[in-house]
């Protein structure tokens, strides 16, 4: 096997691995009921030259409840980290998510506020281009969330997403 295929081989296992992650997370009691938006999705993107792969489920319930978790491998910066999402806003097809640094590879994160946003674009090959992300940025607790934030502040640091799926409902 050349270092070529080797490296394409890691890029599938690492996101069928951000897929089921994605597709096993539990989603919360109730979460049938009274769902007023859900954003989800997995996949990689390219940084620095090096793969980075994400998966999150960001839900609000109807009385403005969020739940979720998000995961992203940074290998750019041998950066690992999880997210406990508790802001989720939503405008048509683009999802604005924010939450508490849970787990980090550098332990001085833990606790910081992480925000990203996602663009579901479509799916298959009708999608008109591909989703879209950011990456996920960090700030000072309780300073700023997801509802402090438009649209059009994370238009300027969207990038395509190479290999998954983002969906906003």
């Amino acid at each position: 096997m050349t270092t070529s295929s080797r490296g394409r081989s890691l890029r599938r296992v690492s996101v069928v691995a951000a897929f089921l992650a994605a597709a096993i997370l539990p989603l919360p009691a109730g979460a049938a009921d009274g769902v007023a938006a859900l954003a989800t999705g997995s996949g990689q993107t390219t940084v620095a030259g090096e793969l980075r792969t994400f998966s999150f489920m960001a839900q609000m319930q109807a009385d403005g409840t969020t739940t979720g978790v998000a995961q992203v491998n940074n290998r750019a910066i041998d950066e690992m980290f999880e997210l406990r999402i508790d802001c989720l806003r939503t405008f048509g097809n683009t999802a604005i998510v924010s939450g508490v640094i849970t787990r980090h590879t550098d332990p001085h994160a833990v606790g910081l506020t992480g925000i990203f946003a996602v663009v579901d674009s479509g799916e298959g090959t009708v999608a008109p281009e591909p989703d879209l992300i950011t990456q996920v940025f960090f700030f000072r607790p309780n300073t700023i969330s997801c509802a402090d934030l438009g649209q059009a502040d994370a238009t300027p640091f969207l990038v395509p997403v190479e290999a998954g799926n983002v969906q906003v409902h």
